[in-house]
């Protein structure tokens, strides 16, 4: 009996020692497996970190890709209202000279005496002024 109460133990030992062994290798295989959920969860998060970041850094660049681009049309559309002005400019310039050029001219005593005589019909004094009259169409 002794024999068998032994064996009974040993077989209770050894069922006990194998099924200590199937629950710590389930739990080494559950810890296993959390370990892995963990670094895939972290894996995860910091992948959608990095999109996140991208995402962020992406929409900086828009944002400062369109506030240059409004600098740089705003400055061809200066650059072309300049040239516009500088245009106009010489224009104005050009016609300051033809009028200088012009009142230097009207202030001459030639240019006086010319209009007195053409538009005022107006002589020096011992001349005399002949005005021709159109003839009249015959009538017949």
């Amino acid at each position: 009996m002794a024999q068998d109460y032994f064996k009974e133990d040993i077989l209770q030992n050894a069922i006990s020692n194998r099924q200590r062994e199937r629950r710590e290798a389930r739990e080494a295989q559950r810890a296993k497996k959390e370990q892995q959920e963990r670094k895939s969860a972290e894996a995860a998060l910091r992948a959608k970190r990095r999109r996140r970041m991208l995402a962020i850094t992406v929409l900086v660049l828009i944002v400062v890709a369109v506030i240059f681009g409004q600098s740089v049309l705003r400055i061809m559309e200066l650059r072309r209202q300049k040239a516009a002005a500088q245009r106009q400019l010489d224009i104005l310039r050009e016609r300051l000279e033809q009028l200088e050029d012009e009142l230097a001219r009207v202030q001459t005593d030639e240019y006086i005496e010319q209009q007195a005589r053409t538009h005022l019909r107006m002589i020096f004094p011992g001349e005399t002024v002949y005005i021709l009259v159109p003839a009249e169409p015959k009538e017949e």
